[in-house]
């Protein structure tokens, strides 16, 4: 029975972010004449604190390298602004052969901005560049495809070696589609700049570049997915700014109309008092958490985890590092994800008392009777450039103390904490997700103890969990895979190899004096700046 994108599986995924800023010079394609188009009330200002560092959309991508390369070129499926699935390039998809076939129906009303139209061919190409050279983070999730086939215009075949229930969505979502006639004659695409003459098939595509300055983008034509077949907006124009306070100046001073980045919770009341901001609220794909590592034989004592959960005084970091608004979460699967998250697993009630009787129950004991177990002191690492981790850290010791926990901050630079935390130089690692495209590879990639290049910051190997992971990982029905997930929501919560803290949400402030409509999705990464979004915006008249 076919099953379209509709009302599918949820998501959610992990993009690096760029912190340098690029120095100001001549770009390529420089138009001079771009940098007087803020006189036009069509020109979508959006701000930016860092420069395209690759123009390659195959490639592992930056902060301003996907808000750019995404506008310009197609997936076959966005997320829209409830975290589901919706068709962008592919109309539809369906699993055939038990689970072992993925296939795609794509529209036929999508065109490169050089006149020819986006084909089966082209996603065929992209696919096979992208596992010949190994490029980008969706190399991984073609790592089942043994074929591809496209026997039409509008028809791509994924023949796979397993089932894999969510490899359409996950390689819909993340890959980048490109023409195949413009990219084929570059050869070895992993030395391709794609740096000028840009092609695409988005909504934009980019015309002109000044580093450290601007990227000014122009509409192409006929893009489907807008209302009246092309963007209501002209052009679209990044400008770079060296941090988010300067960001926000710039938009309060009509120098923009977008901040492409979220505001900061602390500083969302500095717009309160400016009719023409408008601020839109959307929720996080990644969350906030507790990771227990299980080679320490102490954590390895389930007993000793839940004390711990039980410890973490959740709602009030909520409040005292996020002034409230964010949404506590329960087990593994973020509630984003409403089809997946158990609501019958609720989060361990804040209740130090009762984790140090469940302890001394445990066979715990204070001999020196200092106020501490004896046995139970570990070390909580975090990224200490992480304003609210080094937040959450300090009230997490405070609240464990009176459980009879001592902890102790090693919160260290950023590159020194992911080197511990991926060799396990740790015992509690506070630390927050970013993107997850869709729970089974969340789940996959954290607990499943033989997937390589995954995050099991646990150090985690159960034989129960692998089976338990593989089993749902095989299963397409929708329905019972579901269930599944579900399941597994509810055995991570109850081995607490996990602490839930958040799920976060963020505000993306714009001047809604000139422009209204935006189409925001969640994340800080994708907020109001898809393809999609920046498609239906229109100038306020």
């Amino acid at each position: 029975m076919k099953k379209t994108v509709k009302g599918r599986w949820r998501l959610a995924v992990a993009l690096g972010v760029v912190a340098a800023l690029g120095v100001s010079g001549c770009g390529l394609n420089e138009d001079n004449a771009s940098s007087n188009t803020s006189t036009d009330g069509s020109v979508l200002r959006i701000g930016t604190t860092t420069d395209v560092s690759n123009f390659n959309p195959l490639q592992s991508l930056s902060k301003t390298d996907s808000w750019i390369l995404n506008a310009m070129y197609p997936h076959l499926l966005r997320i829209d602004e409830n975290a589901k699935k919706a068709p962008e390039l592919a109309k539809e998809y369906r699993y055939e052969d038990d689970g072992k076939t993925a296939v795609f129906v794509l529209r036929d009303d999508f065109k490169w901005t050089d006149g020819k139209p986006v084909v089966a061919d082209d996603v065929k190409f992209s696919a096979e560049m992208i596992m010949k050279y190994k490029l980008g983070n969706v190399a991984a999730k073609l790592t089942w495809v043994e074929s591809i086939e496209a026997p039409d215009a509008t028809t791509v075949k994924f023949k796979l070696s397993q089932p894999y229930a969510p490899f359409a969505e996950g390689v819909g979502f993340w890959m980048s589609i490109v023409p195949k006639h413009v990219f084929e004659p570059a050869g070895d695409l992993s030395k391709f700049p794609n740096d000028t003459n840009w092609v695409g098939a988005g909504p934009f595509v980019l015309d002109s570049m000044t580093k450290g300055q601007r990227y000014v983008m122009k509409r192409n034509e006929s893009y489907p997915l807008a209302p009246g077949g092309k963007a209501a907006v002209s052009k679209v124009e990044y400008r770079v700014y060296p941090d988010v306070n300067t960001m926000m100046l710039a938009l309060r001073n009509g120098d923009i109309d977008l901040m492409g980045t979220p505001v900061p919770v602390s500083a969302a009341k500095t717009f309160e008092g400016d009719s023409k901001i408008k601020m839109a609220k959307v929720g996080a794909l990644g969350f906030a958490h507790l990771t227990y590592n299980m080679k320490n034989k102490h954590l390895a004592d389930q007993e000793v985890r839940q004390a711990l959960s039980m410890s973490v005084d959740t709602k009030s970091i909520i409040s005292a590092v996020l002034q409230g608004d964010a949404q506590e979460m329960a087990g593994p699967i973020s509630p984003i994800f409403s089809d997946y998250d158990n609501t019958e697993v609720k989060p361990y009630a804040f209740d130090p008392a009762g984790a140090k009787a469940k302890l001394t129950a445990a066979g715990y004991k204070d001999a020196n009777n200092d106020g501490f177990f004896d046995e139970l002191a570990f070390g909580v690492a975090c990224d200490q450039s992480n304003a609210n981790m080094t937040r959450v850290v300090q009230l997490f010791r405070e609240s464990a103390a009176k459980a009879g926990i001592k902890l102790e901050n090693e919160c260290v630079e950023r590159n020194t904490f992911l080197a511990r935390t991926k060799s396990g130089e740790y015992d509690i690692d506070a630390s927050q997700w970013g993107v997850f495209d869709n729970p089974m590879d969340q789940l996959r990639s954290t607990y499943l103890s033989s997937n390589p290049g995954g995050i099991n910051y646990n150090l985690l190997k159960s034989t129960e969990i692998d089976k338990l992971i593989n089993e749902a990982a095989g299963t397409t029905d929708p329905e019972a895979f579901k269930t599944k997930i579900k399941n597994l929501d509810k055995v991570v919560h109850d081995q607490a190899y996990l602490t839930p803290l958040y799920v976060e949400n963020f505000r993306f402030a714009y001047n809604g004096s000139k422009f209204t409509g935006f189409a925001p999705s969640p994340s800080d990464l994708l907020g109001m700046v898809t393809a999609y979004s920046l498609a239906q915006v229109t100038p306020v008249k």
